[in-house]
């Protein structure tokens, strides 16, 4: 696990999430595929709060590295609270670092992902645009 993610304090965007029964695993944790998808909803909710459309009609952004570390188990009932942010700026991609607490506070798991912006009809890496570059290098 990459400490230099569980550090709370360098997270500007927090977004919560409850936890469902249909998450769970066969040993009552919930399961690790559903953490893919906690994280990828607090990405979501993150580009929501820049203010900037990842999915458009010409453009997009995509996925190209995943990598969760676990932690611990979270279980249900509960509830998530994922902190989003940038770790770096390319040309057209974009390197996260995530953590995921559980409900008391406790580090459960962090995430490092890249995303690319693409051209959807040849879903070519494009450059971001340099008053957007901007704005996200801001954060």
């Amino acid at each position: 696990m990459n400490t230099e993610l569980t550090d709370k304090s360098t997270y500007k965007h927090w977004h919560e999430d409850v936890l469902r029964f249909g998450d769970m695993d066969l040993v009552w944790h919930v399961d690790q595929a559903v953490y893919v998808t906690l994280f990828q909803g607090a990405r979501i909710e993150f580009w929501r709060w820049v203010d900037y459309p990842i999915i458009g009609p010409e453009m997009g952004l995509v996925m190209v590295h995943f990598q969760v570390d676990i932690a611990r188990a979270i279980e249900y009932p509960g509830r998530t609270r994922i902190g989003t942010r940038f770790l770096r700026l390319g040309n057209s991609s974009v390197r996260y670092g995530q953590l995921l607490l559980n409900e008391a506070g406790e580090v459960c798991a962090t995430s490092e992902s890249v995303n690319v912006q693409v051209e959807n009809k040849t879903n070519k890496p494009v450059p971001w645009a340099p008053e957007v570059r901007a704005r996200l290098l801001a954060l």
